[in-house]
């Protein structure tokens, strides 16, 4: 391992659907641009509004003929805000014209969201807020080492 590898770095390809996921089907492309305008709302309640698609919430798109299946991964199994996400997704992929109906899962495999699901960007960004809320602080977040 080199002194200076990324700890932040990805080692393995993701299996959720990221900004830079490319599908062969039109229709699931134009369901992953309508996913990246929802908001998580947690994130607009800390004035750093983050897409739900930036955040690694969608888990997978389906598409069978008309109509899509969107799974999502949530941060919290008890996320109080699935309900608003729930109807905001399902409004904006059925406004598609290739779209007659969305319904959208919350991923009940066990399986827990960590933030390396998040996009490379907005993990960055996030870690720069949090090291300048620190320095305004005149707060260290790390131990230092006594003699």
């Amino acid at each position: 391992m080199s002194a200076h590898t990324d700890p932040y770095a990805r080692t393995e390809e993701a299996t959720h659907v990221t900004p830079s996921t490319e599908f062969d089907d039109e229709r699931k492309t134009k369901v992953k641009a309508q996913l990246d305008e929802v908001l998580d709302p947690c994130s607009c309640m800390s004035d750093h509004p983050i897409s739900i698609l930036d955040l690694g919430l969608v888990e997978s798109i389906a598409v069978d003929g008309r109509d899509v299946e969107v799974t999502l991964l949530l941060t919290s199994q008890r996320c109080t805000y699935f309900l608003d996400i729930n109807d905001e997704v399902r409004e904006r992929v059925e406004s598609l014209d290739e779209v007659d109906s969305c319904e959208v899962h919350q991923d009940t495999s066990g399986q827990i969201w960590t933030n390396d699901r998040m996009s490379t960007e907005e993990r960055e960004a996030r870690r720069q807020r949090f090291h300048d809320q620190m320095d305004a602080a005149g707060v260290t977040p790390y131990a230092e080492r006594s003699d």
